[in-house]
């Protein structure tokens, strides 16, 4: 039975993965039992409040697990792309890539007359506590979905068939898991996260670094939902409470992407190939060092051979 758990690199690929997730639930039930004792109850709907919570423990646990695991594998966080090399610089380009594509979108949508903002749709203090509220939310689920979908699974992945195959698996995964769990869901919105999740991939294949994908992803998230009031499925097709600006989309579905937002208009595919051409001009080939890929080589032998 050994070959079906060990090869040559220790512990198989699968198996990793399967530890990691496994330990990674154990680790969000003990603290969502321990937010629970201290008062905190799930709500129907999203708020600000329950992103951050739910946010927080997905992170956290992920990442306890990943340090538990790399005492064993005798990696850090470093090797499963949280860096800190150049993390702040990474982080904030970034969030400009997230945030271009965002505004992109609404503008053609606006000057096709498929949306049309009236203004703020919140004021003074008001607007400033959600917009930090929302904004931390936002940065714990980048922090989550990222680690958790292209952290130490891909990392785990990678080394036993290779960084695109896995890639492209954990991206399909990203896209069905948001297909099949939420309701009114479309194929262009499974389509369109995976291809996101297959750029946010590319990302850390270049840069080294899961930082930009952070970035990327907590910035589109928070212009989408947060300050440009789009509707998500994950919410009953409503835009989240607090949002910063009153925006409407009376385009039809196609353009609009209709309860889905627009991760689900058929307009999004455009941007998303110009992101994967522009991000491999930015970034050429060659550019990482971040050699997790490679599978490592044998451990010598404890009594070297005979001559």
């Amino acid at each position: 039975m050994k070959p079906l758990f060990f090869g040559r690199d220790g512990l198989r690929a699968g198996w990793r993965l399967a530890v990691f997730l496994v330990l990674g639930q154990l680790f969000a039930k003990a603290m969502f039992f321990a937010a629970s004792r201290l008062g905190y109850a799930e709500i129907e709907g999203w708020t600000k409040e329950g992103f951050v919570v739910e946010g927080g423990i997905s992170a956290l646990a992920g990442i306890l697990a990943a340090l538990l695991i790399g005492r064993f594998e005798r990696k850090t966080l470093a090797d499963y792309g949280l860096a800190p090399r150049r993390a702040g610089l990474l982080f904030l380009e970034g969030v400009g890539w997230g945030l271009a594509g965002s505004v992109a979108i609404v503008a053609i949508l606006v000057a096709l007359g498929g949306a049309k903002i009236h203004g703020l749709a919140l004021h003074g203090g008001e607007l400033v506590r959600s917009a930090l509220f929302w904004g931390a939310a936002m940065l714990l689920l980048g922090i989550a979905e990222e680690f958790l979908y292209r952290g130490y699974p891909l990392v785990a992945l990678a080394r036993g068939m290779g960084f695109w195959p896995a890639a492209a698996l954990l991206s399909a995964i990203f896209g069905a898991v948001h297909y099949f769990f939420k309701p009114m869901e479309t194929w262009a919105d499974g389509v369109s996260v995976g291809l996101y999740g297959l750029l946010w991939c590319l990302t850390l294949r270049r840069t080294g670094s899961l930082w930009f994908a952070i970035g990327f992803h907590a910035m589109s998230d928070y212009a989408d939902m947060v300050l440009f009031a789009e509707p998500n499925t994950g919410n009953n097709g409503l835009p989240v409470p607090g949002h910063l600006l009153d925006v409407s989309f009376p385009g039809p579905a196609w353009m609009t992407g209709g309860p889905c937002g627009t991760e689900a208009s058929l307009l999004v595919f455009p941007i998303l190939a110009a992101y994967f051409f522009l991000f491999d001009r930015r970034f050429p080939r060659g550019m990482s060092t971040f050699l997790y890929t490679r599978r490592e080589a044998p451990r010598p032998a404890l009594v070297p051979p005979p001559s």
